[in-house]
């Protein structure tokens, strides 16, 4: 049994920083480090260097196709959605500018990317209209289109509003076309679930009771997201995204997994039962 938990992600999501803040995570032994694209992450948990990773869900559709255990499941949700902005250079105003340009991802096939296919789809774009070059994750994507690298993006929390800060222009947000969209999950292998389960299930709980300290004292957790270092605008829309519960939506998986077979994309023959393991969450 692990009685350590190694973690990877590219922002702290708003749950964990409020748990380690307000002391809920003593006594559990945890590693957590940035990555910085989602294929780093699933390097990490093939290589067992990670034990679990907070990710967008789309990417366990995709991470169990290649080559590894292809038993990746959704154990947690930690967001109820993940705020993301499509930011492009000036002049790129609507969905409609970004034919013929070149759009920054972190990968071209999985993830948060296919949110934003899914959408340029709607408006009648398709793939060979535009060109999608990996750049990594969020971080790595601001500095890349604040640098004047490629056309446009999507950006989370607080990336998006630096980068609107920075003359940078918003174009349009995954929410405003698909409001049940959900945010990131945390995402273990199921074959290493019995081992990592005593550190799992604590952590877990300690998430829980962070999601209903934001919910009871919302002022105490902003204050931890300022000491955090993110800025007031970021906190507030972090802690707008606290999930309801830990359960991951159906809704927002289903939607997932819609626009994975409405892109065109591999994966989309799953469904919610086989994405999604409960056992490690508080009551189950």
């Amino acid at each position: 049994m692990s009685s350590t938990l190694r973690l990877l992600w590219f922002v702290p999501p708003s749950l964990a920083v409020v748990a380690d803040a307000s002391g809920m995570t003593a006594g559990l032994a945890l590693q957590a480090g940035r990555n910085a694209s989602s294929d780093a992450q699933f390097e990490a948990l093939v290589s067992d260097r990670a034990d679990t990773v907070v990710t967008a869900m789309d990417n366990v559709m995709d991470w169990n196709l290649r080559p590894g255990p292809r038993d990746f499941c959704l154990v947690a949700q930690l967001e109820r959605t993940t705020p993301l902005t499509v930011v492009g250079q000036r002049g790129r105003a609507t969905l409609g500018d970004l034919r013929t340009t070149t759009i920054l991802v972190d990968a071209p096939g999985n993830g948060f990317i296919v949110a934003l296919r899914a959408m340029l789809a709607d408006e009648g774009i398709g793939p060979d209209a535009y060109a999608l070059e990996p750049v990594g994750g969020v971080h790595e994507r601001h500095d890349a289109i604040v640098s004047g690298r490629g056309d446009a993006t999507l950006l989370g929390p607080p990336f998006d509003a630096m980068a609107l800060e920075s003359g940078l222009s918003r174009i349009a947000t995954v929410q405003e076309h698909y409001p049940a969209f959900p945010g990131q999950g945390l995402v273990v292998s199921a074959g290493a679930l019995k081992r990592l389960r005593p550190a799992l299930s604590a952590w877990l709980l300690s998430l829980e009771k962070a999601r209903r300290s934001i919910a009871g004292a919302p002022e105490a957790a902003r204050q931890a997201l300022a000491l955090a270092g993110f800025s007031a605008s970021s906190a507030d829309a972090m802690l707008r995204a606290t999930p309801g519960s830990l359960l991951p939506s159906r809704a927002g998986i289903e939607l997932l997994i819609e626009q994975r077979r409405r892109c065109g994309l591999p994966g989309a023959e799953t469904t919610y039962e086989k994405l999604v393991e409960t056992s490690a969450l508080p009551g189950s």
